[in-house]
């Protein structure tokens, strides 16, 4: 049995989905912001580090010392539970073109995973973009490399998702 090019093409999105996923959950560069010519900041879900400009030293914390707040712990849930639907959808993809080949089942498993691992990731995006713009209002922040890496994660997770459906609709 040939393997379908719809399913092959989902394969490799749903891979680089994990991998943009999990290249985003583990930097620490989701915003950045300078604080007056004083400090530069940089943070993700994990640390968030502080640069003093002149004196060129520069100070790493865990954010949940400084950030109390239930939307904090939410995100980084959304987006370990959006991985763990992504590696689910990666893992089932795999089982359908080598071992279920006949399977409709693990098909629409790995669909349902995918679209779910890219809903739970639009969900930690948006609540962080959200609070954080609200939080440290009259910053200038910027969206650094980790956030966009998240970003790509669920729309590569979309596309997946939409090649293994229509994959399973055309068979």
């Amino acid at each position: 049995m040939e393997i379908s090019k719809f399913l092959l093409a989902g394969l490799v999105l749903i891979s680089c989905a994990v991998l943009f996923q999990l290249i985003g959950l583990a930097s620490p560069y989701w915003i950045t912001f300078n604080v007056g010519n004083l400090a530069e900041v940089y943070m993700g879900l994990w640390k968030y580090c502080t640069e003093i400009i002149q004196l060129k030293v520069s100070t790493c914390q865990d954010p949940t010392e400084n950030i109390s707040e239930g939307w904090f712990s939410a995100v980084k849930a959304m987006t370990i539970l959006g991985l763990l639907a992504l590696l689910v959808a990666l893992g089932m993809t795999i089982m359908k073109i080598f071992v279920l080949k006949d399977s409709k089942v693990a098909l629409f498993v790995a669909v349902g995973a995918a679209f779910a691992g890219a809903v739970f990731i639009l969900i930690s995006i948006a609540v962080f973009a959200v609070k954080v713009n609200d939080q440290l209002e009259g910053l200038e922040l910027s969206y650094h490399f980790a956030f966009a890496f998240c970003i790509l994660a669920m729309l590569a997770g979309i596309g997946a998702g939409c090649l293994m459906l229509v994959d399973a609709i055309k068979a």
